[in-house]
């Protein structure tokens, strides 16, 4: 990603990203020196979202302008000048001939006619999105993270004729990132950066969210083990020779009748007691006893053997339930995942329409995955062109982040872009991306990717570059350009070195000795070399001395955190292989400063479910201090 300066207009211009414009009457004057001769108008059966765009319009043209918008419902006689939000009397008075049905749920057209604008889409989620692509695209605010905005200030609001139609790439669009500073479940982020999947808390005022009655791993679910495995263990898959039933993530055993009519009634159930969900899961557990766990039947293998992948018993359980679900529940649709040991699409079965194929990659997260020479990345290439032959539905579940040391610098950003415009070309409509899912500021870069990956879901022809340098520019002010050229070195690394790989567990990047570490892996990461680190640091001391606010100066201070938790981590590293006590007591007295900043910059935790806490006592046990007294206490 080469640095390309953005400059941030504070005066309001035109500025539409993504969408056509055709120039066709006069601008129109929206405010004059804090005033406005504008109302905002809604019909009289307006959604919930499209009362609360309304609001949101008022309120953030008041914010830039200092203009009190009112909002009038159907009036008697309409308003000189009107903002028409979604369809009604006063579009079409207009004379205006605009098919909102051609733009779907969540589609929207902003138009200006004569001296009226108008912005009207799908009445769940198109016209509040319009609204807010009004706001961003054209008037100039953002909505960086649930805490930092920045909305421009101008009294006068001129904006030049507009004929803009959009719709999102991506029918599904969740950003599943829980960290405080950085947490894409809220809903006001959510909704004004056009979010619409299960985690975001959606009320109808926000436009809802596409929602899973059941979201993921549920064979648990349909035949619990508690009430099932000991009567009827044939149930579950055999594995090794002996049915693994009676232990929670134990596979089932897809060929048995009996499974599949208890898992067909199950759902059924799930959907009658939540009629509101749009999406049931139908998936394989997590990782169970003995590994993969998958059953070894003779009936289940000799579909796996005819398929070529275990992907097949899978896909055939699947439809046959998705089968009795479209008979009585036509609009409702069944997920399931292609996922370790089924991630490769089978040979002759194919989804049922009503079928959605969650494809769950976990290659190289440092390259483009068409360019990658590792042979994961160049295997999930192949399962993702199958999979793109044989079903028009397909979701993928992306990771993003080094899961086991959450705050480590890892230099995915540019691959998130490329990833998503790789699978939109490849036909995917749905995308899931899971990154710092646990609470306490941990993630590396989790604002940032929080923020792009909303734009890039939306649309990922857009240009990656700008939507980075945008938000550091707004994000660290003055000392946005220092972090760009410290997340341009690492990327420019990657490219020197295409043999070094980095996965949310890569084995690559961290060094695990469970033998003698007890608690989790200590940090290595090869691609950040001594020299880098170094460049790393001038780069960094430079955002700090740029930093002219506190509040910049704190979000500077979070990002050196992660730099100096890698340096730290690879001090105890070289602690644990010594031999000298000193070099020991040394690295115990600098882990505990670290202990002290990441207290204070409100991280909490350093990997999916590993507290500071519990990598404190691991790193006191591979150090040789096990109290969690100050090493100074200790002999």
């Amino acid at each position: 990603m080469k640095l390309k300066p953005v400059v941030f207009h504070c005066m309001v211009t035109l500025f539409v990203v993504g969408a056509g414009i055709a120039r066709a009457s006069e601008p129109l004057e929206l405010t004059r020196d804090g005033a406005s001769a504008y109302a905002i108008v809604l019909s009289g059966d307006a959604s919930p979202s499209e009362r609360h765009a309304a609001t949101e319009l008022r309120q953030f043209i008041k914010q830039i302008s200092g203009a009190d918008l009112s909002i009038v419902t159907e009036p008697p006689a309409f308003p000189e000048k009107m903002i028409m939000l979604g369809a009604g009397p006063a579009l079409d008075s207009t004379g205006a001939t605009i098919d909102l049905n051609a733009l779907g749920e969540e589609g929207f057209v902003i138009k200006t006619i004569g001296p009226h604008l108008v912005i009207a889409g799908g009445r769940q989620r198109g016209t509040m999105y319009g609204v807010y692509a009004f706001l961003e695209d054209v008037l100039g605010c953002r909505w960086y993270t649930p805490q930092v905005s920045r909305i421009p200030r101008q009294p006068t609001i001129v904006v030049e004729s507009l004929d803009i139609q959009n719709r999102p790439a991506f029918e599904y669009r969740d950003v599943y990132f829980k960290s405080d500073g950085a947490d894409a479940r809220d809903p006001d982020w959510a909704a004004r950066n056009r979010c619409n999947g299960v985690t975001p808390e959606l009320d109808e005022a926000h436009g809802g969210h596409i929602t899973y009655g059941q979201f993921v791993h549920t064979f648990d679910l349909l035949i619990p083990p508690e009430q099932y495995a000991s009567s009827h263990p044939e149930y579950y898959a055999l594995w090794d020779g002996q049915r693994i039933g009676g232990k929670r993530g134990a596979q089932l055993c897809l060929t048995n009748p009996d499974v599949l009519r208890i898992a067909t009634r199950e759902v059924l159930r799930w959907i009658e007691e939540n009629p509101q969900a749009r999406i049931f899961s139908v998936s394989q557990n997590d990782q169970g006893p003995g590994g993969d766990g998958y059953c070894q039947c003779e009936a289940c293998s000799a579909i796996a053997e005819h398929e070529g992948s275990q992907a097949g018993p899978i896909l055939h359980f699947v439809n046959a339930i998705a089968d009795e679900v479209a008979k009585k529940h036509p609009g409702v649709l069944i997920d399931t995942l292609a996922y370790n040991y089924s991630q490769t699409p089978p040979k002759h079965v194919r989804p049922r329409p009503n079928v959605r194929v969650r494809l769950c990659p976990s290659p190289c997260q440092y390259h483009a995955y068409d360019q990658c020479t590792m042979a994961e990345t160049q295997k999930v290439m192949g399962d993702l062109r199958g999979w793109a032959k044989i079903t028009n539905n397909l979701y993928i579940w992306h990771y993003t982040g080094a899961y086991s040391h959450l705050p480590m610098p890892f230099p995915d950003i540019a691959q998130l872009a490329t990833s998503l415009a790789l699978y939109q070309t490849h036909g995917v409509v749905g995308v899931f991306v899971e990154g710092n899912d646990w609470p306490g500021n941990g993630g590396f870069m989790d604002e940032l990717k929080i923020y792009m990956l909303a734009k890039l879901l939306w649309d990922p022809t857009r240009n990656a570059d700008l939507i980075v340098n945008d938000f550091l520019e707004g994000y660290f002010g003055p000392s946005g350009q220092a972090i760009r050229q410290w997340i341009d070195l690492m990327h420019a690394e990657i490219a020197k070195q295409p043999n070094v790989h980095g996965t949310c567990w890569s084995e690559l990047d961290y060094v695990r000795d469970t033998g003698k570490q007890p608690g989790g892996p200590l940090a290595y990461m090869p691609l950040l070399t001594p020299e880098l680190v170094l460049q790393s640091e001038r780069l960094l001391d430079e955002a700090a001395r740029l930093a002219d606010t506190d509040a910049y100066r704190s979000r500077v201070a979070h990002v050196r955190m992660s730099l100096d938790y890698l340096t730290m981590m690879r001090k105890v590293q070289s602690a644990y292989k010594s031999d000298s006590k000193q070099i020991r007591i040394q690295a115990m007295k600098v882990w505990e400063q670290l202990c002290g900043r990441l207290a204070a910059d409100g991280i909490t935790y350093l990997g999916l479910d590993v507290s500071v806490a519990a990598r404190d006592q691991a790193v006191r046990g591979a150090l040789g201090w096990q109290s969690p007294a100050s090493v100074s206490d200790n002999p």
